[in-house]
């Protein structure tokens, strides 16, 4: 089984920190694009607009990164990043150690979601030029193997096709494409009643052997959250995720005694400090910080080490691109002992495929690394270029 990454430069395995904290890594200039919106692969539903990074050395070797966003904030992340790459610059070398203390100092306690995407997106960016460097995959360097299989999940997400037959058929056909799991989101623009059919629905048409899991994207009420519970028990969903809002620990610990589901919070969180309270609190058995989102890997690696004390497992939140994100989701679940299901949006592969070669595949089950160095993937700039809304470069 792999073993964790040690998160201290200091005490690292030696090879390790000459690989990242000896090299004389400084960067001349970092550049954001925002993606417009577009269509799914196959129409069910829409590509959120993404936020890519690239870090190039003065070397020349470059770095991809992306940032997690949500709508009205996309410029205001794409901000924070450049200012952090020029604050970051003014460090005698730059590896994602110094980069964290870096972000940790600039934030001073006052941590949010789009300041841990910006630095989320740098710090992966770092890993990518490292493991370059380094000629070798990220999962390697953190301990992991990239020849293991991931499995993961297929998320249904669609801004308008909610209605029960539209999530049966797609179930149905994502089933048909290889995928053994699947994630539905039954209370959006359900009543209680009707979302609870719906799950129970999608169970009868999909058997048994799947998996399901259930999103409730963070209800209001603690009382709905419990009564939907009870009637969707035929349907034995595999998880209830975000039943409430994820720093509602109390009311997460409650649903989770009282129900006996899989309770799965953590993708609108940042900083290791929040879960660390959702996992002294028993709040959880699944954590899913999102990958571009939590502050960074070496974030990331820290909950998961915390989490894997306690025997709760971790399943990456990717509510990005199928492309740069979800490499870094990919490498992180190939180095971690206690890794659940990783998450792929079935709607936005080929849209990534327009600009990136994304060094992993799928096959509906599981997904595949490549052993190309870094996250290992390849990206097509004027292709990602003709899809960009908001470019800008800083020179550092």
């Amino acid at each position: 089984m792999p073993q964790f990454l040690d998160l201290y430069p200091s005490s690292s395995p030696s090879n390790v920190h000459s690989i990242l904290g000896a090299n004389n890594v400084n960067l001349a200039k970092v550049e954001t694009w925002i993606t417009s919106r577009a269509r799914g692969g196959d129409g069910f539903g829409e590509v959120k607009a993404c936020l890519f990074v690239r870090l190039t050395t003065t070397e020349g070797l470059a770095g991809w990164g992306e940032a997690f966003i949500l709508p009205c904030r996309e410029r205001a992340v794409a901000e924070i990043i450049h200012s952090l790459g020029v604050s970051s610059n003014a460090l005698e070398t730059v590896s994602p150690w110094s980069f964290r203390d870096r972000a940790r100092q600039i934030v001073s306690g006052h941590q949010s979601l789009d300041f841990s995407a910006a630095s989320s997106a740098l710090e992966m960016a770092l890993w990518d030029i490292n493991g370059k460097i380094a000629e070798k995959p990220i999962c390697k360097l953190l301990g992991g193997d990239h020849r293991l299989p991931v499995p993961i999940y297929g998320n249904i997400w669609s801004e308008t096709q909610w209605d029960v037959c539209s999530l049966e058929n797609r179930a149905i056909e994502l089933i048909a494409q290889g995928y053994k799991a699947i994630k539905i989101h039954p209370m959006l623009n359900h009543s209680i009643t009707d979302a609870a059919n719906c799950v129970n629905r999608v169970r009868t048409a999909i058997g048994d052997e799947i998996l399901l899991m259930v999103d409730l994207d963070s209800q209001e009420n603690l009382d709905n959250a419990l009564q939907f519970a009870d009637l969707i028990a035929p349907a034995q969903a595999y998880w209830f995720e975000e039943p409430v809002n994820g720093v509602d620990i109390q009311s997460l610990t409650k649903i989770r005694d009282l129900t006996g589901l899989r309770i799965v919070t953590g993708e609108k969180s940042s900083g290791v400090a929040h879960f660390s309270a959702v996992l002294s609190g028993g709040a959880a058995d699944i954590l899913n910080p999102d990958i571009a989102g939590i502050g960074g890997l070496l974030d990331m690696l820290e909950v998961a080490e915390l989490a894997n004390l306690q025997n709760v497992k971790v399943s990456p939140h990717c509510w990005n691109s199928m492309t740069v994100a979800a490499a870094a989701m990919i490498h992180v679940c190939a180095s971690i002992p206690n890794a659940e299901l990783a998450e792929i949006y079935p709607e936005y592969l080929e849209h990534g495929e327009k600009f990136a070669n994304t060094g992993f595949w799928l096959d509906g089950q599981n997904a595949y690394l490549s052993d190309k160095p870094g996250l290992g993937i390849d990206i097509d700039v004027p292709a990602l270029q003709n899809l960009t809304n908001d470019y800008k470069i800083t020179f550092l």
